[in-house]
């Protein structure tokens, strides 16, 4: 995906020399043209790679929220054109990505992959405002990054003080389950790994004691990892990795006789509901969602419509990527309202890192908070999300999940 340009009205794909791209490597002007020029947002994804099974279709939520701001006008008359760019899941493929986007003219870059930190170096010290899901590490939330404005997970991800932080309600969530002994099957990177010692931190301030934690092996296989779930007598698992595990986790205890509680952190997800068998090994789980799209409000109505206007959604679930990718651009739009009618870089930075009660336009209960970086108030200090069931061909709400900020793991 060489600089693939997308908007409103789809061009073709730019390409571009690779060396004479390398060799030009100057960062661009800092601010919007004054003859109202389009602004460049830059968009790198796990189109291939060993995550890209959570990244399909992502970049429609990015379309949608771009199309829809072109439609009304643009920012300040500025048109958005969104160019996009495969990192192939590698920390390399990342940094070469930035680099592309920036010499392309990117003002800014969102970033929907699990890699971001192979290019955050790069783009800190380009200037370059970033905007995307914390999903891979700490740089979302620790200086010098203060040009990295995190939408999700940035308390799963980034430590304050020498510790990881969390919500009580994911102890609660667990014994509301009746979950005694919790095993996690997690995806080898490290935030995800650092993720999975905070649940236990919470899982053990309600009495659920750790009964396994089994990194996802190289060559996938998990029957061993299962007949440790069945010896050891653990009722409850928690798959922290991509969808296409939590299917194969779901599968293997079936196949094992293991009647444990499986959640699974990214199982929200139509291309799921779309496939029978998987569907079928799914029956049962639970999964949180990052907008519940069930019984939406105005707000999320808006959304699922632009997406139906303005992308080749197939409607159903929006993917946990496709809601972010959205969120991603719309707090895109936010910093560069705030930063004038020629925004520059430096102006988006300082203003949309004031911003403390950010929901995207009312489609979030729980607040994002841009401003006190690097510090605890960064985080909210309530959180709520629902737990959701699959029970034959769809999602059914178990419970809502409320919880306070407590703090979890050692780092």
């Amino acid at each position: 995906m060489r600089g693939r340009t997308i908007g409103a009205v789809r061009t073709a794909v730019v390409v571009l020399s690779l060396a004479g791209v390398i060799t030009g490597l100057s960062t661009p002007p800092a601010s919007a043209s004054t003859t109202k020029a389009p602004i460049i947002i830059g968009y790198i994804t796990d189109e291939s790679g060993p995550a890209s099974s959570s990244y399909i279709n992502d970049v429609q939520g990015a379309q949608a929220r771009i199309d829809a701001q072109n439609a009304a006008g643009g920012v300040d008359g500025h048109r958005l054109k969104l160019v996009a760019e495969d990192d192939q899941g590698t920390a390399s493929g990342n940094l070469t990505a930035a680099q592309l986007l920036v010499s392309d003219g990117a003002f800014g870059v969102i970033e929907s992959n699990s890699v971001a930190f192979g290019g955050s170096r790069f783009l800190n010290k380009a200037g370059i405002p970033v905007v995307g899901a914390a999903v891979d590490g700490p740089e979302w939330g620790q200086k010098p990054n203060t040009n990295m404005f995190a939408i999700a997970d940035l308390y799963s991800t980034t430590p304050v003080n020498g510790y990881y932080y969390t919500y009580d309600s994911t102890g609660a969530e667990l014994k509301d389950l009746g979950i005694t002994k919790l095993a996690q099957v997690v995806f080898n990177v490290p935030s995800a790994i650092d993720a999975a010692n905070t649940v236990f931190a919470a899982a053990k301030s309600v009495g659920v004691s750790d009964c396994l934690d089994a990194l996802l092996p190289s060559d996938g296989n998990l029957n061993p990892t299962m007949l440790q779930i069945k010896s050891l007598g653990c009722n409850g698992v928690e798959v922290l990795s991509v969808l296409s595990t939590c299917i194969t986790v779901a599968t293997d205890l079936r196949q094992a006789g293991i009647k444990a509680k499986l959640i699974c952190a990214t199982s929200y997800d139509q291309n799921l509901l779309d496939q029978p068998a998987a569907l079928a090994a799914m029956q049962g789980t639970y999964t949180t969602a990052a907008l519940n799209v069930l019984s939406p409000t105005p707000p999320i109505s808006l959304f699922l419509s632009r997406l139906k206007k303005y992308t080749s959604w197939s409607g159903g679930l929006p993917n946990q990527n496709i809601d972010y990718s959205y969120f991603a651009v719309d707090a895109m739009i936010k910093g560069l309202k705030l930063s004038g009618a020629n925004p520059t870089r430096k102006a988006f930075i300082t203003n949309l890192r004031k911003v403390s009660n950010y929901t995207v336009g009312g489609m979030l209960t729980t607040p994002i908070i841009f401003s006190h970086f690097g510090t605890l108030g960064m985080f909210p200090k309530k959180s709520c999300a629902p737990l959701l069931e699959i029970k034959g061909k769809r999602y059914v709400p178990a419970f809502n999940v409320c919880g306070s900020l407590i703090k979890g793991s050692r780092v």
